[in-house]
């Protein structure tokens, strides 16, 4: 499989700089929706683990979003704040110690749409019934790791299926990125691809590097800066691991 890879040029701070820029409202409005369904996860974890219903961990989310662009959070934010994860944990904290009274008229932002919760719910809280931890905060940086896993992948996935490789990719994740069930061997993989045990095992190892710079990429995207990479990357295996 050849090297390459995706445009990971965006960061998650320039989404936030670029959703509070008033004078671009269509572009700001993309950013928005990439911010939200990245962060939309974790942050409803961290609700419904501090004992709220899924109803109002919905609305609460919601809610968050809303008043972080009424409030005008996101142009008073800055990058030199370190890791967006931390930031953003921070302030649905003192969004919920200052305006709990508000956000609970706030149903799902206040009549605003920020984004379609359908596709995350049922996500969020499989990962919760699956999830061992207890803590809130873990909880919401354990669905924070599993979100940057999903989009490591899906971004890996889009490039090999652009190269015409998405049939290397479907037998090879299970090696590669993992699952719930007890992945097939490799002779069992090179026989149905009818390749040589050889080429497969170059092939396995050519795309474990590339999902892991996919993977370093998009935690790349999270901190503001790059000596931050390494130290989140060795926070994400932990959490992966337990």
């Amino acid at each position: 499989m050849q090297e390459g890879g995706a445009p990971f040029h965006t960061t998650h701070w320039s989404v936030v700089l670029l959703a509070s820029h008033r004078e671009s409202p269509q572009a700001a409005a993309r950013a928005l929706t990439q911010f939200c369904q990245d962060y939309w996860p974790p942050l409803y974890a961290f609700l419904r683990r501090r004992g709220h219903s899924p109803s109002d961990a919905q609305d609460l989310t919601q809610g968050f979003f809303a008043h972080l662009l009424e409030q005008d959070t996101l142009s008073r934010a800055s990058r030199e704040k370190g890791r967006l994860r931390t930031f953003l944990l921070g302030s649905l904290q003192h969004f919920l110690a200052n305006e709990y009274d508000r956000a609970q008229t706030l149903k799902r932002g206040g009549g605003k749409k920020i984004v379609s919760m359908d596709d995350f719910i049922v996500q969020a809280e499989a990962a919760l019934v699956m999830g061992t931890l207890a803590d809130s905060t873990e909880s919401y940086d354990q669905i924070w790791a599993a979100t940057v896993v999903r989009r490591a992948s899906d971004h890996l996935r889009d490039v090999l299926a652009a190269e015409g490789k998405t049939k290397w990719l479907e037998e090879l994740k299970p090696l590669v990125i993992g699952g719930t069930t007890t992945p097939p061997s490799q002779e069992e993989i090179a026989a149905r691809m009818n390749v040589p045990i050889s080429t497969l095992r170059t092939s396995l190892q050519r795309l474990r590097e590339r999902y892991r710079e996919a993977l370093r990429l998009e935690v790349a995207r999270t901190v503001s800066d790059p000596a931050e990479i390494d130290e989140e990357l060795h926070y994400l295996y932990r959490l992966l691991m337990t």
